[in-house]
């Protein structure tokens, strides 16, 4: 069952607590950083994220990486709870050094094993995969002190300011985490595009690098020759609607360049073979400017399939037209 619809409202941003890392807790849960988020129905707004929202996703000491909720679903589950002996709360830690081990926050008594009961929850499977950014140095968890809507201290998911979630991302989040929080201040995502490519494993991936390297050498479309190993093999049309590697689908863009590419930030004019960045980043970061305007690096005799640049390149321009919207 699909859930977190909320209509016309604008989307919103929410810190979430995220336990990957945390070796403490005997009990297993479902996130898988960079892919899914999982809560359940105990959890304070576990009915608020929604498709469209902003996820920023933070463990007990570090903000790890953020992304942009795709689709929510729930399903029934059961779920054991500690509780404290004494008044019944599921508000029960564990402590690291004192002893009795177990503490609870509402009654505040100690004990050294709590009562296990199992309940009737709702599970939550939030989706983030094809938008999600790590930082490239993670900050710690206080940075989102001035960016939280609430005062609430200690809920797993905490409402943020979403004007603020995004500026922050775009000083500290490195140049990839800079450029998705620009794209998403200025405009909406645009559904399908390229973004699959380049989150997908695929069947004969390394092969097709490997006659790309033969096809062009160990030369980046865009910025030239680059060493070997920040080349990536990048298709020119969406992979999983046409799933087969074609020597003039594909050129060997440096990494960066790559996302920028399948963020359909950049694209290549297919009648002069020069490239095109939108003209809203080129406003917002300077640097973008050395790769705008700038000629193919491939031999007019190896140049990719014209069709397969138009389409993107159209794809290209409609995204451009949402982010001068605003």
């Amino acid at each position: 069952m699909d859930v977190g619809e909320r209509g016309a409202t604008a989307p919103a941003a929410w810190s979430c607590f995220t336990r990957t890392s945390d070796t403490l807790l005997d009990h297993t849960y479902g996130d898988v950083l960079g892919t899914r988020y999982e809560y359940d129905s105990h959890v304070v707004n576990h009915r608020a994220i929604s498709p469209g929202d902003l996820v920023v996703l933070r463990d007990g000491q570090l903000i790890l990486g953020h992304g942009v909720v795709e689709d929510v679903v729930s399903s029934p589950d059961v779920k054991i709870m500690r509780r404290c002996p004494s008044c019944g709360s599921a508000s029960t830690i564990p402590r690291k050094r004192a002893l009795p081990r177990y503490r609870c926050n509402d009654c505040k008594a100690t004990f050294d094993e709590p009562r296990m009961t199992l309940t009737d929850v709702t599970r939550y499977t939030a989706t983030y995969a094809r938008t999600w950014t790590p930082l490239d140095s993670p900050l710690p968890v206080r940075a989102l002190d001035t960016v939280y809507a609430g005062a609430d201290q200690q809920n797993a998911i905490r409402r943020l300011d979403r004007t603020r979630a995004l500026d922050m991302l775009a000083v500290y989040g490195g140049v990839e985490g800079a450029l998705e929080a620009a794209t998403l201040q200025y405009g909406s995502l645009v559904a399908g595009g390229h973004v699959d490519a380049v989150v997908r494993r695929r069947v004969g991936q390394q092969q097709f690098r490997e006659r790309l390297l033969d096809r062009y050498g160990a030369t980046c479309a865009v910025t030239g020759a680059q060493p070997e190993m920040v080349l990536d093999a990048a298709h020119l049309y969406r992979f999983a609607d046409r799933p087969e590697h074609l020597d003039d689908g594909g050129l060997l863009l440096r990494a960066d360049v790559h996302r920028l590419f399948d963020r359909l930030v950049l694209t290549f004019n297919p009648k002069t073979w020069t490239t095109q960045v939108a003209p809203r980043l080129l406003e917002r970061h300077e640097s973008l400017a050395a790769l705008d305007g700038r000629r193919i690096s491939v031999h007019e005799s190896r140049l990719p399939d014209v069709e397969l640049i138009e389409e993107h390149h159209v794809a290209a321009r409609a995204r451009w037209k949402d982010l001068a919207r605003v």
